[in-house]
């Protein structure tokens, strides 16, 4: 059987003391923490374009892409070798 749902309307106190308020145009603008963190983090996404484009001057595309996987490959084989299944 559903059940009545009742709502709590509270009991006005006259005048509410802080109650919010459209922006008027005489209002400056306030700068939160969250505005703060935004922009020092904005720093960090834009990058300098020397910084950017050095990695790609000073490697090749296939030696960044044989690399890790070489790398990858190799500590396989010595995992398994520990653990005793290349042994």
């Amino acid at each position: 059987m559903p059940q009545r749902k009742y709502r709590y309307f509270p009991k006005p106190e006259g005048e509410a003391r802080n109650q919010p308020r459209p922006v008027g145009e005489h209002d400056g603008f306030v700068a939160s923490p969250v505005h703060r963190m935004h922009q020092n983090l904005w720093a960090f996404a834009e990058s300098p374009a020397e910084i950017r484009d050095s990695a790609v001057t000073l490697y090749p595309v296939w030696l960044r892409l044989i690399l890790p996987l070489v790398c990858s490959g190799a500590l396989w084989v010595l995992i398994f070798w520990v653990l005793g299944y290349l042994r």
